[in-house]
């Protein structure tokens, strides 16, 4: 053994408050529990007995007030220990044959000593290298025990209540108790039971039990596993219950993704259609076309004015519509012009010469078109619910060898002119005399016009219409 003491650190004060209040608050919780949980209680409720010559004493703390229970041994066979001291177990409400020792004060010695409050970490290390100095024993003859019953903060000290007993006086006690079939957990003093706090005991930790079977010893431990088994299945089978209704869903989402892919393609496409179309519209609907040019030209200009040439050609993004005739005075064409809803910006290009006729003028006149504004956008699906239905399908032909249709009926006679001799009735009996209809047939399709190559030229001599432009 060493021959000095090394000071351990002090523990700080809010640290052994907190130890003497879970203490006290154990303490609390053990006497709540109910006696068939006698196992999970702790020592606290295992029954407490002394031994008096060849009789076994309970006194038990949760029989406090009832008399005293004994069970004698003497004269007894060993088989007839075991089974009497069992049913004194059972009487208290002990199944398991466990038991504390109490020794009688004259058997034990104990003392308060005063030590640094330093010393509380290691404070069993501490009282056995000093056992000597505080008893009259060497710490490897006795057993002891200890409690701190008082602390001074001020003076840095703590009072300690030291329990010392002879080991060979305490290893007959037990043995003898584990040869009548108890087993012993613990040896304490007579009357530490009404004592508060925790009770001193001063049997080893690796002593206690001895006789305990192997599901007595793994009881608390099992059942502290399945307390955190339990607690994991409540933490992770919500988890496994959503997992698996996700694997469920998994067929539907995917479903619900192709068909999401295939919606997006399908409008992109018609986004694509949709585009090519108002490109077409725009280059359609933006400019005016060439026969309202005619017609707006053929509105403003007066009748003496003959126009020989009208060209509508494309400058940049517009049109300029370029008007060659005679007139009687060129320059009022240009004023006309000016108000034409069509037009724009007339003015004259190149000199303005003498005409073929007299008092006539030959002009040469230019024109911008004015921006056409387009017809405002509609949704796709109000155009899409304006168009007509799809006509039905024709009927399948009839299939080789079945019955013809009844042919239709014969068109009614035609009215006779007016003047004409009506016949005469036909006879009874008789069929009416059918008439003979010729079809007429049908008609030639009209020539279709020649290609428009964006000029046209009207010829001077052309009719007189309009003052013989």
């Amino acid at each position: 053994m060493a021959t000095e003491l090394a000071v351990p650190r002090m523990h700080p004060g809010w640290r052994l408050r907190l130890e003497a209040f879970w203490r006290w608050w154990k303490q609390e919780l053990v006497q709540l529990v109910p006696k068939r949980f006698s196992a999970l209680s702790g020592v606290a409720a295992i029954p407490l007995a002394a031994i008096e010559g060849e009789e076994i004493v309970f006194l038990d703390a949760r029989a406090a007030g009832k008399p005293e229970s004994r069970v004698a041994m003497a004269g007894l066979e060993r088989e007839a220990q075991r089974v009497a001291l069992r049913r004194a177990f059972e009487s208290l409400g002990e199944t398991r044959s466990r038991v504390r020792l109490a020794l009688a004060r004259s058997e034990a010695l104990v003392r308060r000593v005063t030590l640094p409050a330093a010393t509380e970490e290691n404070l069993g290390q501490v009282l056995a290298f000093e056992m000597d100095r505080f008893t009259p024993f060497k710490p490897e003859d006795v057993y002891f025990d200890h409690r701190v019953v008082a602390r001074d903060a001020a003076n840095g000290q703590i009072a300690v209540e030291i329990a010392v007993a002879r080991r060979e006086v305490v290893d007959a006690r037990v043995e003898q108790l584990r040869s009548w079939g108890a087993s012993v957990h613990g040896v304490t003093l007579q009357g530490e039971a009404e004592r508060a706090g925790a009770p001193l005991d001063l049997l080893p930790h690796e002593q206690r039990g001895q006789r305990d079977g192997g599901g007595d010893r793994w009881l608390v431990p099992g059942l502290a596993a399945a307390v955190a088994g339990l607690l994991l299945i409540a933490l992770f089978y919500p988890v496994y219950n959503k997992r698996a209704s996700v694997v469920e869903l998994m067929p539907q989402v995917a479903k619900a993704k192709q068909d999401a892919e295939a919606a997006d393609v399908v409008g992109r496409r018609l986004e694509r259609h949709v585009a090519d179309y108002n490109f077409v519209m725009a280059r359609k609907q933006g400019t005016w076309p060439v026969l309202a040019y005619v017609e707006e030209v053929t509105r403003l200009l007066p009748d003496n004015t003959w126009v020989q040439q009208l060209d509508v050609k494309s400058v940049g993004k517009g049109r300029e519509v370029q008007v060659t005739g005679e007139t009687a005075s060129s320059s009022r064409l240009i004023e006309v012009l000016e108000q034409s809803t069509l037009l724009q910006n007339a003015a004259s290009r190149g000199t303005v010469t003498r005409g073929s006729q007299p008092g006539a003028e030959r002009f040469v006149i230019a024109a911008e078109s004015k921006p056409r504004q387009p017809p405002p956008p509609r949704p796709v699906l109000e155009i899409a619910d304006a168009l007509p239905a799809a006509a039905p399908p024709p009927p399948a032909a009839a299939a080789p060898g079945a019955s013809q249709a009844p042919a239709a009926a014969p068109p009614p006679p035609a009215a006779a002119a007016p003047g004409a001799s009506q016949a005469p009735a036909a006879t009874a009996g008789t069929p009416p005399a059918v008439a003979d209809v010729q079809v007429a047939p049908p008609p030639r399709a009209p020539a279709q016009p020649a290609p428009r190559t964006g000029r046209e030229v009207l010829p001077q001599d052309r009719g007189t219409a309009r003052g013989g432009r």
